[in-house]
């Protein structure tokens, strides 16, 4: 059975809003496949975001 884990990662974006696309190719590089996301911190450039994905 696998287990979902939450985590809470940083990225940094250029462009605000940032795409979708772009968020999860972020979350990608960082070999994380997630399930779901919502970004829950915004600060200039950085984005705070709470990440589920499969262990």
């Amino acid at each position: 059975m696998n287990e979902i884990i939450s985590k809470t990662i940083k990225i940094t974006s250029d462009k605000m809003p940032p795409s979708v696309d772009f968020i999860e190719n972020e979350i990608k590089k960082l070999n994380i496949e997630p399930i779901r996301w919502a970004i829950v911190d915004v600060n200039n450039k950085e984005l705070t975001l709470s990440v589920s994905a499969l262990k």
